[in-house]
C-alpha cells in the first residue's frame, strides 16, 4: 500500500488558538499538507505573525481574530472561511488559557473566565463546525484536551478547575460525535502532558517565586508526572497527532480522546 502520506490539498482549516505553541504547529503542518488554513485568535497581531510566516513558506494562508468564548464570534469565522473558499473541512479547537490557582484558593471570577475560552470556547467550535459540516457530508473537527481533564496533579499545582474544564472537553467532544456521526464527520480530542506552554511557564515562575531553581523544578515535575523517558512533550508531538486526525486516515476513528502523554494520564 505504500507509505502513508497526507495531502489535504483544496481542503480549507480553520484553527482557533493558533497564534502559538499547538495551535501555530498545527497550523503550518495543515498548509504544508495542502490545506488553506484559517489562523484566529483573540491576538490579531499574533495571528497575522503566523499567517505571513506560512505564506511565506509558499502555502495558503489567512488570519483572523476571534474571541472563542462568543459563539457569534466564532461562527462569524467559519462563515468566512465557508465563504471564500466554498467548503470547510476541519476545524481545530485549541484556544485555552492557563489556570494554577489551587482549588481552595481560586476565585469565581478566576473559574469563570477559564471556563468561558476552555469549556464554552470549545463547545461553540464544536456547535458551529458539526452544523456547518453536515450539509457537505463530511469533515474532520479536533479539540485540545489535556491529561489533567483525567486525572488531579497533586504537590499543590493549582489545575483544579483547568482540569475540569478539559473533562468538559473530552465529555462534549463525544456528544459532538455522536452528532456528526449521521453527516459523516468525525470528532476527535487530543490531550497533551505536559509541553511548555504559558502555563507551565508560570508554574515555573511560581516556583522560582519560592525559592526553587527553575531548571531543576521543570526537572521534577517531569519525573514526578510523565512515565516515559523522553520526557516533556512539544508542540510537534501534538500537532502530528492532530494532523493525523484531519486526514483519510483516521476515517473511522471518532469520539476519541488521544492522549499523547508520556504515559502521564495513567501514571
Amino acid at each position: 500500500m505504500g507509505i502513508m502520506t497526507i495531502d489535504l490539498s483544496g481542503q480549507t482549516a480553520v484553527v482557533f488558538g493558533a497564534s502559538r505553541g499547538i495551535g501555530e504547529a498545527v497550523a503550518k503542518m495543515l498548509a504544508e499538507a495542502g490545506a488553506r488554513v484559517y489562523v484566529s485568535s483573540r491576538s490579531e497581531k499574533n495571528c497575522i505573525k503566523v499567517m505571513e510566516e506560512i505564506v511565506d513558506a509558499g502555502y495558503e494562508s489567512v488570519a483572523i481574530s476571534c474571541d472563542v468564548s462568543d459563539i457569534k464570534q466564532v461562527d462569524a469565522v467559519l462563515a468566512r472561511a465557508e465563504e471564500e473558499t466554498g467548503r470547510l473541512d476541519i476545524v481545530i479547537n485549541n484556544a485555552g488559557i492557563d489556570c494554577v490557582t489551587p482549588f481552595l484558593e481560586c476565585s469565581q471570577e478566576e473559574m469563570m473566565r477559564v471556563v468561558m475560552t476552555n469549556e464554552i470556547g470549545v463547545n461553540n467550535g464544536l456547535q458551529c463546525a458539526v452544523n456547518r459540516m453536515k450539509k457537505y457530508g463530511h469533515g474532520k473537527v479536533v479539540s485540545t484536551s489535556s491529561f489533567a481533564g483525567r486525572r488531579d496533579l497533586p504537590h499543590g499545582l493549582g489545575f483544579g478547575h483547568y482540569g475540569m474544564c478539559k473533562a468538559a472537553v473530552n465529555y462534549i467532544t463525544q456528544s459532538a460525535a455522536f452528532g456528526g456521526a449521521d453527516y459523516n464527520i468525525n470528532v476527535n480530542a487530543v490531550a497533551p502532558g505536559i509541553v511548555l506552554t504559558k502555563m507551565w511557564e508560570d508554574i515555573l515562575d511560581t516556583a522560582e517565586k519560592e525559592g526553587h531553581n527553575r531548571d531543576e523544578a521543570w526537572k521534577d515535575y517531569l519525573k514526578t508526572y510523565i512515565p516515559l523517558a523522553r520526557g516533556a512533550q512539544t508542540s510537534e508531538d501534538i500537532a502530528y497527532t492532530m494532523l493525523f486526525l484531519c486526514s483519510k486516515y483516521a476515517d473511522q476513528i471518532t469520539g476519541q480522546i488521544i492522549y499523547v502523554d508520556g504515559g502521564a494520564s495513567v501514571a
